[in-house]
């Protein structure tokens, strides 16, 4: 299979690429990314682009699978219309120059509680985000919501820290609807994209913190 990756030079992204690069299964990865990654293999080929400008001859013919990992936040972005550029105009662009190239599958990372009516602009942005998704002719969608993504960062967040330290040490407290709330790992998320991806099950799916969080 061909892989094509966005947001590889993310948290989640780049693990995500270290394990399509060490499946068998998958004998070519792309990466659309602004800056080359220190990562070296055969079977990875990184495109560098300006995704202000995305355009359909950055895309690689006869992939398989699209994963978009990208996404930022609005601490980051600073302003809700820098975060909305990102999370949204960014990626639905890339995902209709997928849908293009006859890309059968496309695997998202979106958020917990995504929703177009939500109150909340995160989540909104992210819900809308994900029903452009799904209106594409995707033969599989898969939609990640995970909680709180916490690991081995460059930069150190301390409420990240913290949802880590609660997840792990008070993980009985998790019950009934409270499990959609606990924190995932960037491998747990990266390890659960990529099994996923190897179902090729058809049809629109959500999977929700409390199943990433299961993953081992």
């Amino acid at each position: 299979m061909k892989a094509l990756v966005i947001g590889g030079s993310g948290f989640t992204g780049r693990k995500l690429i270290e394990i399509l690069l060490q499946d068998e299964e998958y004998g070519e990865v792309y990466a659309l990314v602004r800056r080359k990654l220190d990562l070296t293999n055969d079977k990875l080929f990184q495109i560098i682009v300006n995704f202000e400008a995305l355009s359909s001859d950055n895309i690689p013919s006869c992939c398989d699978i699209a994963f978009c990992c990208m996404g930022t936040t609005i601490r980051k972005a600073q302003t809700k219309s820098n975060f909305r550029k990102v999370d949204f105009e960014y990626i639905t662009n890339f995902a209709k120059l997928c849908e293009i190239h006859c890309i059968k599958e496309f695997h998202l990372i979106s958020a917990i509680w995504a929703s177009p009516q939500s109150i909340f602009f995160y989540q909104k942005v992210k819900g809308e985000l994900e029903c452009f998704i799904n209106s594409l002719n995707f033969e599989t969608v898969v939609v990640y919501r995970p909680s709180v993504i916490y690991g081995d960062r460059k930069e150190f967040r301390l409420f990240e820290a913290f949802a880590a330290w609660i997840s792990r040490n008070m993980y009985f407290l998790f019950i009934g609807k409270l499990k959609r709330i606990i924190a995932v790992t960037g491998d747990q998320l990266a390890k659960t994209m990529h099994q996923n991806s190897k179902k090729h099950s058809l049809g629109r799916w959500i999977v929700e913190s409390e199943e990433i969080a299961a993953t081992n």
